[in-house]
């Protein structure tokens, strides 16, 4: 039984990379190896805060320069202006690091462990040779990609919102890839509601709601849906999570939808993917994930 259980969770959480509107990608196969032996050290003053700031105490080498590995073959970027990118490391430590510190029972020892090798920071989405777009990227627990950053301002509160989303979603990925989550059970809240990798984006909010999944984009694969009801958590007011995604309509009052029975079967089922990955967060992970949301409000407010 334990072999089948783990051949199961394999087989659910092997994800292709997706080259769609608003998708990620996640290779399997990057080993994680030093980056930093022979290296001479920059005295750019951009360099030394990176270093101070996230190598040193991290061991996470924050990528900005246009490097072609950084980039698949079949894709196309613009590297990030030198102006966003000291901005965007200080988000990348106020509304990941700090909050992830906050809420784990390690305090810092748990980011220094599982904080990725490696941060690329790309200007501009990833273009497919399809016309769609990657918005980041999560390989192998070893690094993210986080795209789109000359698209930042300050105060531009929408753009912050929807990169940490991808960050979290992606660093959800690698969370995964260290942590015995029990897939199968999540996966049989909504089973064969389930779309694929290829015909998701024909979905809709309410029909994701219907079917379990609080995006579009989580109806594709466990994997995504797993990651991004933790995006969600974290990035979205804890009222307005509620109503969109757990409080059920009241079906007998007046303008109430006609499908307001399968909204409201799909936010119970919503409520319980909520309640199974809050509990795994908080007694696999060691992470409160609600400090987390809390932590990551207060940040960007």
């Amino acid at each position: 039984m334990k072999t089948s259980k783990i051949l199961i969770k394999q087989i659910l959480f092997i994800i292709l990379g997706l080259v769609v509107i608003s998708g990620c990608d996640r290779e399997e196969t990057l080993q994680p190896t030093t980056i930093f032996e022979g290296e001479a050290e920059s005295t750019d003053p951009l360099d030394i805060f990176l270093k101070q700031e996230f190598r040193d105490p991290y061991g996470c080498d924050v990528i900005y320069k246009f490097v072609d590995r950084y980039i698949d073959p079949t894709k196309s970027a613009v590297p990030p202006r030198r102006d966003v990118v000291q901005p965007i490391a200080e988000l990348i430590k106020q509304a990941w690091i700090e909050p992830y510190n906050k809420a784990s029972d390690q305090g810092e020892d748990f980011l220094k462990k599982y904080f990725p090798a490696e941060i690329v920071l790309i200007g501009s989405p990833l273009f497919n040779g399809d016309g769609t777009i990657t918005l980041g990227v999560a390989d192998a627990g070893v690094r993210v990609t986080l795209t789109q950053a000359n698209e930042y301002a300050p105060g531009n509160t929408a753009w912050i919102v929807q990169t940490f989303r991808t960050l979290h979603h992606e660093f959800a990925h690698i969370v995964d890839q260290n942590f015995n989550f029990d897939v199968e059970s999540f996966f049989k809240i909504s089973s064969d509601d389930y779309t694929s990798q290829g015909t998701w984006t024909s979905e809709t909010q309410e029909s994701a709601i219907i079917r379990g999944m609080v995006t579009p984009y989580g109806t594709s694969a466990v994997g995504e849906d797993f990651a991004e009801i933790i995006a969600r958590i974290v990035t979205t007011d804890p009222a307005e999570f509620a109503d969109t995604y757990l409080t059920p309509i009241d079906c007998s009052a007046a303008g109430a939808p006609a499908n307001c029975a399968e909204i409201n079967t799909g936010k119970a089922r919503i409520q319980q993917k909520y309640d199974a990955v809050v509990k795994y967060m908080k007694e696999d992970v060691g992470i409160d994930l609600l400090t987390v949301r809390d932590e990551f409000l207060n940040s960007i407010n």
